[in-house]
């Protein structure tokens, strides 16, 4: 890990954010070969597109933004849920400065399910803005669409963590962590080794299936790391699992809200940041806890998007502004996702004093890994759907 990276691990502290993204990147027939080559020829999509003289690819004056946003009239925002990563703030705050939302059901989408409607926004134009997990990056920029565009904080943005040419951009991550019911666990864990040593009897679950969505992914991901201290192979996370599920701590039932509200799911291991939300919306009713194991914690960043047939682009324009403004990166904050731009609020004094206090300590991501090579995960994902029914759940 860079000293970049440490520095970044070390500043930043916690989350709350999206949910359900990625169907693996195998399901579209690419290899980690050609992912690679992606990232490599990630310009190839990349024409700076000019409207009325204006350079498309940005950054766009906020001036000029509202005023041909408010001419389109609306923003379609795809895969926003209101209650993931304060982005019911993110809304009403872009939509009073700019203009009206349309999302409905849309809001819920998964990664898999927000590139689709770009797809077929190419006959039917339909759908501005999109929030998918990081593997899509290239998923998107190969199929031609996405547009580029860099807005006005572009610099404050790790180089790792966008596309060079300006096509996505990571606007918050989460790690992985144990959300705990402390009604009913006595004794919290603090590793994955001691949900193997310890008596948690159905008491483990993830969020989804791992061959569909990315939060349960990275926390099998997270379990292969504790147990082999690399990320070369997923496997031993794999076994991990099933080791769990033959003890009989491993529930099928999803960490959701509900679930560890009912006690069907004590413990849930899954973004930080929505166990955060989960304990303050549930205000001891359960009490909850939140801890990043110690032994192994992948975190996981999410990136914006624009749609190449947008057909409000001034208005999705104005989104990528404001999400990356200061205002929207502390709305992230506030709902516990981890902003892309943390270390240049902290380092200019705009991390509210009492928002800090509410975040988990900052050593407890000393040992948290970021992954972001594309080959890795996609071999990871590809592992996990081909081995997850017959290891793990059995035929």
């Amino acid at each position: 890990m860079n000293s970049q990276r440490q520095e970044l691990f070390g500043n930043l502290f916690a989350p709350h954010s999206r949910r359900d993204f990625m169907k693996r990147a195998a399901a579209l027939g690419l290899s980690g070969t050609a992912l690679t080559a992606f990232l490599e020829a990630c310009g190839s999509t990349t024409s700076t597109t000019t409207s009325s003289n204006i350079n498309m690819a940005g950054p766009i004056d906020i001036q000029t933004l509202t005023t041909k946003a408010k001419a389109e009239g609306k923003l379609e925002a795809i895969g926003i849920p209101p209650e993931w990563a304060d982005y019911a703030d993110i809304l009403a705050g872009y939509a009073a400065k700019f203009v009206p939302i349309n999302y409905k059901a849309e809001a819920e989408f998964s990664s898999a399910q927000e590139v689709e409607v770009f797809k077929n926004s190419k006959q039917h134009a339909h759908g501005d803005i999109g929030d998918v997990g990081f593997i899509w990056g290239p998923v998107v920029i190969k199929q031609g669409l996405v547009t580029p565009y860099k807005h006005a904080n572009w610099n404050d943005i790790p180089a790792d963590l966008k596309d060079p040419n300006g096509n996505w951009c990571t606007e918050y991550w989460g790690a992985q962590a144990f959300v705990i019911n402390t009604d009913i666990v006595k004794n919290p864990p603090a590793t994955f080794a001691d949900l193997l040593t310890n008596d948690y009897k159905n008491m483990v679950g993830i969020d989804g299936d791992p061959r569909q969505a990315n939060d349960a992914l990275i926390a099998v991901y997270s379990a292969a790391l504790a147990k082999s201290g690399n990320l070369n192979d997923i496997q031993p996370g794999i076994d991990f699992f099933a080791a769990l599920k033959k003890k009989g701590n491993f529930t099928p039932a999803r960490s959701s809200i509900a679930n560890i509200t009912k006690g069907e799911v004590a413990i849930g291991i899954m973004w930080d940041y929505l166990g955060l939300g989960f304990r303050d919306s549930l205000a001891g009713k359960p009490n909850l806890k939140v801890i990043i194991p110690s032994d192994g914690s992948i975190a996981g960043p999410y990136i914006s998007i624009v749609n190449k047939t947008a057909p409000h682009p001034f208005a999705a324009r104005a989104w990528m502004e404001y999400i990356f403004s200061d205002e929207g990166q502390l709305f992230y904050l506030k709902g516990y996702a981890h902003p892309a731009r943390y270390q240049k609020l902290a380092a200019t004094g705009k991390v509210p004093a009492d928002l800090a206090a509410k975040l988990p300590s900052s050593d407890q991501y000393t040992n948290v890994k970021f992954v972001t090579d594309i080959t890795k995960l996609t071999a990871a994902s590809s592992a996990v759907t081909a081995n997850w029914q017959t290891q793990v759940l059995g035929q």
